[in-house]
C-alpha cells in the first residue's frame, strides 16, 4: 500500500480503498490525523518510517461493504463518514434506468442527452447573467448614452430567449418521455422491493449476506430470459413474473428450512405494502398479535388467555388504515355463536374450514383478504400459522412458491466461474462431498478425483498448494469446515482474482461451511449459497 501512495501523495491526486472493514490500516493513520511536515516550500508526510511528498490536492476516500460498520470513534473523529446505503426509491430509480437501457435504450440515451442539454442551457443563462450584471456594475456615465453597453444587453436578451425557448422544448420532451418510462415502473419497483427483501434475511442469519452486485445480475436474468410481447404492459408483467421467480429460487436455495416460509410472508407482504394493499401496521398485527395488549376480563372460559389476548387486538386493528376495524364485533358474534365458533377454532384443519360469520366478507375482500384469514388463524389457532402462510403466499404469488423445490449440484455449477465458488451452508448429518465427486466424475473435463481439504489448524498452507496447483490445471478443490479457518476465507477473493497469474477457466472451488456470525462477508457475497439438510421423516 505505501508504494500505491507515493506518486498520488506526491502529485495530489485522489486515492479510493474500497471494502474496508471495521477498522483501517493503521499505516493510514498519518494522512488521517495529517500529520503534514513543512520544511521549507515543500510539504512532507511519514508513511511507514519513509517521508513522502504532499499536496493539498491529495484525497483519500474509502468505501465499506458492510450494512451497518461499527467504526471506532477515533476513527470517526478523523473522517468524514456519509450515508451512501442504497434507499429503495434510489434502487427502484437505478432499475428503472437499468431496465428501459435494455429495453429501449434510445429512449434512455434521449433522455440523458436532454438531461445534458437542460445542463448545460442553465449554466449558459447563468453566465448571461452574470455578464449582465458585470457590464452594468462597470458602466461609465449614463447608461443611455452608451452604445457598446446597449448593444450588449440586447445580444444577451436575444441569446437568453433562445436558450429559455430551448429550455421549455427540452423539458417537454423529458415530460414525455418519463410517461413512457413510467410504464416499465412496476418491474423496477418489484425489483427494489425483492432486493430489501433479501438485505432483511441477513437479520435473520449473517450466512444469508447477498451483494448488489449478485442482485443485478438476476435481475438482468429476469429481463433477458422473460417471455417478449408487444404491448408494453404485458412486456411489464413478464419481466415481473420473471424476475419474482428467479429471485425466490436463487434465495430460497441458500436458506436453511425453517428460513423458507419467513421469506416467501416478507416477499409478499412487502409486495402488498408497496401496492397499498398493507400497511406495517398490519404486518406488525400478524407478527405481534395480543403480545402487547393486558385484559384480564376473559369472557370465554373454554379459551386460553393468550388467544383471548390475541383476540382483543384483532378486534382492534384497523387494517390499511380503514375508518373501521374489520373485526371489530368478533368478540360479540363469538358471545353469540359461541358453539360454532368453538368448533371451528377446535377443527383440526380450521385454515380449510369455512369462518363462521366473516367468510363472504373475507372472500369478497380481493385486496387482502388471503392476509386477513391469515391473522385470524394466527390469532384463534397459532399452531396452523405455517399452513394458512402457504395459503397466503398461493394467493398473493403462485402455487409454485408453496412447492418443494429441488436443486441439482448440475444447475449450480452452471452459475459458478473460476472466481465463483460455490458455498455450502452445513447443518449436522449432511454432506455434500459425495455429489460433488459424482459431479466431477461426469464432467468432460474429467476432474474426478477431487482435491480436498479439511480446514482446520495448520492447514491454510496444503489448501493453498492444492488451489494453485488446480488454478494451473483446471481442476476441482473441495475445502471442507472452513468456518474453522475464517482469516483464509478472508483471503479468499484475492486468492480467486489472482493479478500475477491466469487461472484455467475449468478451476472450480467448492467451501462447505456451518453457519458462523463472523464469516468474511466477501466470499458470502460473491459465492453461489446453497444449503445442505439431511431428510426428515421416511
Amino acid at each position: 500500500m505505501k508504494d500505491a501512495l507515493k506518486w498520488p501523495l506526491q502529485e495530489g491526486f485522489p486515492v479510493l480503498i474500497e471494502s474496508i472493514e471495521n477498522e483501517v490500516d493503521p499505516m493510514l493513520d498519518p494522512i488521517l490525523e495529517k500529520q503534514i511536515i513543512k520544511k521549507g516550500r515543500n510539504l512532507l508526510i511519514k508513511i511507514a518510517d519513509q517521508d513522502m511528498d504532499y499536496d493539498n490536492n491529495f484525497r483519500l476516500y474509502m468505501t465499506s461493504r458492510l450494512a451497518n460498520p461499527h467504526f471506532s470513534p477515533e476513527l470517526a473523529a478523523k473522517t468524514t463518514i456519509i450515508d451512501f446505503t442504497v434507499t429503495q426509491g434510489g434502487l427502484e430509480q437505478q432499475l428503472l434506468a437499468r431496465l428501459i437501457s435494455k429495453e429501449q435504450k434510445i429512449l434512455e440515451d434521449t433522455l440523458n442527452q436532454l438531461q445534458e442539454d437542460i445542463t448545460f442551457n442553465i449554466k449558459t443563462l447563468a453566465n448571461y447573467e452574470e455578464q449582465l450584471l458585470d457590464r452594468l456594475a462597470n458602466a461609465q456615465g449614463s447608461l443611455l448614452d452608451d452604445t457598446e453597453l446597449i448593444e450588449v444587453l440586447n445580444t444577451i436578451k436575444v441569446k437568453s430567449k433562445e436558450v429559455n425557448e430551448k429550455l421549455i422544448e427540452a423539458n417537454e420532451k423529458k415530460v414525455e418521455i418519463n410517461e413512457k418510462r413510467e410504464l416499465f415502473r412496476p418491474a423496477a419497483a418489484r425489483g427494489a422491493v425483492l432486493y430489501f427483501c433479501v438485505v432483511e434475511m441477513t437479520l435473520v442469519n449473517w450466512m444469508y449476506n447477498t451483494s448488489l452486485s449478485q442482485f443485478l445480475g438476476l435481475f438482468d436474468a429476469g429481463i433477458d430470459f422473460s417471455v417478449k410481447a408487444q404491448l408494453v404492459k404485458e412486456r411489464v408483467i413478464n419481466i415481473r413474473t420473471e424476475l419474482t421467480r428467479r429471485v425466490y429460487r436463487y434465495i430460497n436455495r441458500g436458506l436453511f428450512e425453517r428460513d423458507k416460509t419467513t421469506f416467501k410472508i416478507m416477499m409478499c407482504t412487502k409486495i402488498l405494502i408497496k401496492d397499498n394493499k398493507l400497511t406495517s401496521a398490519d404486518v406488525s398485527q400478524f407478527l405481534k398479535a395480543g403480545a402487547g395488549i393486558d385484559d384480564r376480563n376473559k369472557i370465554f372460559l373454554w379459551m386460553t388467555d393468550k388467544t383471548w389476548l390475541n383476540l382483543k387486538a384483532l378486534s382492534k386493528h384497523k387494517f390499511n388504515n380503514d375508518h373501521t376495524c374489520f373485526f371489530k364485533e368478533l368478540p360479540d358474534r363469538i358471545q353469540r355463536n359461541d358453539q360454532v365458533w368453538r368448533s371451528w377454532i377446535e377443527e383440526n384443519e380450521p385454515e380449510n374450514v369455512p369462518v363462521p360469520d366473516y367468510e363472504e366478507k373475507i372472500s369478497a375482500d380481493a385486496n387482502i383478504g388471503a392476509f386477513i384469514h391469515l391473522c385470524l388463524v394466527r390469532s384463534m389457532r397459532e399452531d396452523r400459522t405455517m399452513l394458512a402462510a402457504n395459503m397466503f403466499v398461493k394467493d398473493v404469488l403462485t402455487e409454485e412458491y408453496t412447492k418443494p423445490i429441488t436443486d441439482f449440484i448440475a444447475d449450480l455449477y452452471e452459475e459458478t466461474a473460476a472466481n465463483i465458488p460455490v458455498l455450502y451452508l452445513l447443518s449436522p448429518g449432511a454432506d455434500p462431498t459425495g455429489s460433488i465427486d459424482d459431479l466431477a466424475k461426469k464432467s468432460q473435463h474429467k476432474q474426478f478425483p477431487t482435491g480436498k481439504v479439511s480446514m482446520g489448524e495448520e492447514q491454510e498452507i496444503p489448501a493453498m498448494a492444492m488451489i494453485n496447483q488446480a488454478m494451473a490445471a483446471g481442476k476441482w478443490v473441495v475445502l471442507n469446515n472452513c468456518h474453522l479457518s475464517l482469516e483464509f476465507m478472508a483471503q479468499m477473493e484475492d486468492i480467486l482474482n489472482p493479478k500475477d497469474k491466469v487461472v484455467h477457466p475449468d478451476f472450480r472451488i467448492w467451501i462447505t461451511c456451518e453457519p458462523h456470525k463472523e464469516f468474511p462477508l466477501s466470499l458470502l457475497q460473491m459465492a453461489v449459497k446453497v444449503t445442505t439438510e439431511p431428510p426428515k421423516g421416511i
